[in-house]
């Protein structure tokens, strides 16, 4: 008898643990959910993101991710700033220009390291030193955009002579003014404005302010100091994940544009694949090199915070420390 019990004791046990392991997928610990918002519309420029989403990187990271496309870096670092999203992607001087005016914001990855600002022409125009090369052209200027802004403060440093220069508004229009040939040079984001003149078949050249001397940090990823005091891990492993997705893209730039294209069926091909290796050849720095992607240096946004303030874009200065950091990385 006593037999008997203890034998069926042990089949009911075994049956419980068998049961427990048929469960445990159903009782798992739910995956963090969080937004991320863009800074712009979907573009090739955000291949790598897409990347990390087909391949599970967030999902192994217990993250469930809702992609936002965004309405431009201002926008984006506001919705961070008032905890409307758990993490942006945006502009590190909207960054530090959002911080100033009191919004609670953070950079834990600078992934553009350079600035995407340049002249933009067709290779015709022969301009090869732009101190001297830019005079009797017609220079269109989007007077709305931080370009703009640049443009101004690249005329000073170049000590270039307003008198002998030609610039009208093209708001909205550098492409096609452009194209049609009524500007002979346009200031833009080369990435965009340069690389959609070229999917048409133009033949473009462009001048990096980068290599002029005006050196500035561009899109970083950024979250709220307050969810990095309250949730430390899931800030580490979301920064994980997503600078996954831009190693995994610079290492396999075909994988990020089927994975782009994938999720984003309609978009022009031709001008996204023109764009990918562009804008992962801006993820690179000698920092970099020598630190990581995605690393940061104070002096760095110190110097981009003092060109802001000399644009008249900032008023003051921010806390640098606050507004970057490189603990995520490691």
């Amino acid at each position: 008898m006593w037999t008997e019990r203890r034998s069926l004791l042990k089949l009911t046990a075994a049956a419980g643990i068998a049961l427990s392991g048929l469960l445990a997928p159903v009782v798992a610990q739910a995956a963090d959910k969080v937004k991320l918002r863009l800074d712009w519309v979907f573009g090739s420029e955000h291949a790598p993101i897409f990347l990390a989403l087909e391949r599970g990187y967030f999902r192994d990271e217990g993250i469930d991710v809702d992609l936002l496309p965004g309405e431009g870096s201002s926008v984006t670092v506001k919705l961070v700033g008032n905890r409307d999203a758990e993490f942006g992607y945006a502009t590190a001087d909207q960054i530090l220009i959002g911080a100033q005016r009191g919004l609670d914001l953070v950079a834990t990855a600078v992934v553009l390291q350079q600035n995407p600002t340049a002249f933009i022409f067709k290779t015709s125009q022969n301009i090869k030193d732009v101190k001297t090369d830019l005079y009797g052209k017609t220079i269109g200027v989007q007077l709305k955009s931080n370009t703009g802004r640049q443009w101004e403060a690249m005329k000073k440093d170049l000590k270039l002579d307003p008198a002998k220069l030609r610039e009208v508004p093209a708001d909205g229009a550098l492409v096609a003014m452009i194209a049609s040939n009524r500007i002979d040079v346009g200031v833009g984001f080369y990435f965009n404005d340069a690389l959609k003149l070229r999917a048409t078949g133009e033949d473009v050249s462009w001048i990096l302010f980068e290599d002029l001397g005006m050196k500035m940090y561009s899109t970083s990823l950024l979250t709220n100091p307050a969810l990095v005091k309250e949730k430390p891990d899931l800030v580490k492993r979301f920064t994980r994940a997503f600078l996954k997705g831009w190693q995994a893209a610079i290492d396999d730039p075909k994988a990020a544009y089927e994975a782009f294209i994938k999720a984003n069926p309609s978009t022009d091909k031709v001008y996204a694949e023109l764009k990918l290796p562009e804008v992962l050849k801006l993820t690179q720095s000698p920092d970099v090199k020598q630190n990581g992607l995605g690393h940061s240096t104070a002096a760095a946004w110190e110097s981009l915070q003092a060109q802001l303030i000399a644009m008249e874009m900032m008023k003051d200065k921010t806390d640098i420390s606050k507004v970057f950091t490189n603990d995520f990385l490691k």
